[in-house]
């Protein structure tokens, strides 16, 4: 199965085995992993009790924030025709790890587990994401993967600073 195959792409990706250049830039993928990227998303914010219109904000602002920062970043360092292969790898991983991130709150919801081991799940996240991001973001601008790590980081925060302010604006 294709689909199978580019879940494939996206596991070996995660684990350092490829990188975003191994994708073909095909703007149809890049649109499938967005719809299975924030439909994933979407199923996280609800187990997490988030009301559905924020919920949807979340989603719909951590993805533009992350094309955005992608887009300028490629565009800065002379590599913007990488950047369909790049959103696709980045929206692939992070499908995996939203598909982690569902899995482990069914299982904590469904088991009684405590907030606690959610908190270390977080933190455990956050270190994955920024190792896994970062690389993929190395290869895409030829640089370190500090630089990459950097970058993660930054889309990461700045998207909390933005759902946070447009939720300060809206409440």
């Amino acid at each position: 199965m294709v689909i199978l195959r580019f879940l494939q792409s996206f596991l070996d990706i995660a684990l350092w085995r490829k990188g975003p250049q191994d994708l073909p830039a095909s703007t149809l993928l890049a649109t499938l992993a967005l719809i299975a990227y924030m439909a994933t998303g979407f199923v996280r914010m609800r187990l997490f009790t988030l009301d559905q219109s924020t919920a949807l904000l979340f989603i719909c602002v951590d993805v533009m924030m992350m094309g955005a920062w992608l887009w300028l970043v490629l565009a800065f360092f002379g590599r913007r025709q990488r950047f369909v292969q790049t959103i696709t790898a980045t929206l692939g991983v992070g499908l995996l790890v939203l598909l982690l991130d569902v899995t482990f709150r069914s299982a904590q919801l469904a088991l009684g587990w405590s907030d606690e081991l959610s908190m270390n799940w977080l933190m455990l996240r956050f270190l994955i994401t920024a190792l896994v991001l970062g690389r993929i973001f190395m290869l895409a601008l030829d640089r370190g993967l500090i630089t990459g790590m950097a970058l993660t980081v930054a889309i990461v925060y700045s998207t909390q600073a933005v759902v946070q302010l447009m939720l300060d604006l809206r409440g």
